[in-house]
């Protein structure tokens, strides 16, 4: 296998086995993201992606299979997409949900990340606001050093873009270590769902890897991602990103400083044989990224998307020759 691809695909799949189109019963969910663990392609597997409420499920659930093994890492979904005013007042609740987790299952699995709603109608100077509130709340609820990915509502209009995104840079640069609360700040986009209408256009895709690279910010993505290339889906009736060419073009953006119309060429991309993973390196037609910088730039940028199969990516990948 090239090194490459084992640095591209590296922990890159979340399980979100929970979430439409799969919308698995708890039960199942664990059931099979503890058989994928113990797959020979299990180092492609991410975190399980739970909302918070239901983390006294997932430890019920779970219980039996974290005996054994190494710990499970978890993705807790917090807040509230329609009202951010609820955001901030149910977040006791949830951060309490987290620390009764860990406190139950001490060593056997750990909240590493949360991701939280941006409110959708807030202006940059809102969103400050929000934000910060949003930060003292977790500290004082004794629930910091995680990851925390901010989610770009997903009729965000274009000119609001790069201004909300500035403002979650921002914020990481403004709040000394000691009132962070996180181990860093990232941005999170929906690639996708179960309508043609959730599907953000290849050029969103594309700025919104170029902001990110642009203001140092790290990038994660959800939903729409199932497969490795850009293609015709059936259900919905929708041309669906590849996490080859999502994750593709944020190594490009940030190895060669590939502006969003030139990213845009590359998520577009539908031919398999453009993205290759040769000894050592990652090759889009004729762009490389070394496998070294691959690796360094897939851990401090561009951090994995939530995916309610695995077994999808697995067999993709497979049926490319990839794996």
């Amino acid at each position: 296998m090239s090194s490459a691809l084992r640095a591209f695909m590296n922990g890159l799949v979340d399980f979100a086995g929970l979430f439409p189109p799969a919308i698995l019963s708890m039960e199942t969910a664990v059931n099979q993201y503890a058989g994928f663990r113990g797959e020979p392609e299990a180092w492609m597997l991410g975190r399980f992606i739970v909302p918070a409420d239901r983390l006294p499920e997932f430890a019920v659930c779970a219980e039996n299979h974290l005996a054994t093994g190494d710990p499970w890492g978890v993705s807790a979904l917090l807040g509230d997409r329609e009202d951010a005013s609820n955001s901030i007042a149910i977040l006791p609740i949830q951060c309490r949900a987290i620390v009764n987790l860990e406190t139950e299952l001490a060593g056997l699995a750990a909240v590493e990340v949360l991701e939280v709603p941006l409110p959708g109608n807030s202006s940059p100077e809102g969103l400050s606001s929000f934000l910060n509130a949003y930060l003292d709340g977790l500290m004082r609820a004794g629930v910091q050093g995680r990851d925390l990915f901010w989610e770009l509502p997903p009729s965000v209009p274009e000119k609001l873009e790069l201004p909300l995104l500035k403002v979650v840079s921002d914020l990481g640069d403004s709040r000394s270590e000691s009132s962070r609360a996180t181990l860093r700040l990232g941005a999170k986009l929906r690639c996708g769902g179960v309508i043609p209408e959730a599907f953000p256009s290849v050029e969103q895709v594309a700025r919104v890897v170029a902001h990110c690279r642009d203001l140092g910010l790290p990038l994660k993505c959800t939903a729409g991602l199932h497969h490795p290339i850009r293609h015709q889906a059936k259900e919905p009736l929708v041309m669906m990103h590849g996490f080859l060419n999502v994750f593709g073009a944020g190594l490009l953006a940030h190895a060669h400083g590939w502006d969003a119309g030139q990213l845009a060429r590359v998520i577009a991309d539908t031919e398999a044989r453009s993205f290759q993973f040769d000894a050592g390196e990652f090759r889009w037609r004729d762009h490389t990224v070394q496998a070294d910088t691959v690796r360094t730039l897939r851990s401090q940028y561009l951090c994995g998307f939530g995916s309610c199969s695995f077994s999808e990516p697995r067999d993709d990948l497979q049926n490319l020759g990839l794996l």
